[in-house]
């Protein structure tokens, strides 16, 4: 059904010291470059979970609930140390969280790029049909 999409995952890999511990943090992650509306209401459900302590959660509280929920629904493949740390939620450097939770949004936004450029080759290749008849 959506073999004409652009690849549904896509791997990067981080490099970076945490800003609390100096620890050093390297490995591979494979994400979902798009969330289907279960993986949405995983992160909904996630989210809520984790906030549910609070009845008014600060900004700083749900952003990281947000990044946390999220990264739980995209990540399908990541390093041993990132299970270690509880899948984002154990960290104690917070810009490994950040980091992680960007490259996640960036290759979405790639996906989406290449989905509007995949888009408009196939319409340039309808109407150049179109003037070849």
């Amino acid at each position: 059904m959506y073999k004409s999409l652009p690849k549904l995952e896509k791997t990067f890999t981080i490099d970076l010291v945490g800003e609390t511990t100096g620890l050093e943090y390297k490995g591979q992650f494979t994400a979902k470059c798009v969330l289907s509306i279960r993986d949405r209401q995983a992160i909904e459900l996630e989210k809520s979970r984790l906030t549910a302590d609070y009845a008014n959660p600060s900004g700083t509280l749900f952003a990281i609930a947000s990044m946390v929920a999220t990264l739980r629904a995209k990540l399908v493949e990541f390093p041993d140390w990132w299970k270690e740390v509880g899948l984002g939620s154990d960290l104690l450097d917070e810009n490994v969280l950040i980091e992680v939770y960007e490259k996640t949004e960036d290759i979405a936004k790639e996906w989406k790029e290449s989905l509007k450029k995949q888009a408009g080759e196939e319409k340039d290749k309808e109407g150049n049909e179109k003037k070849g008849k």
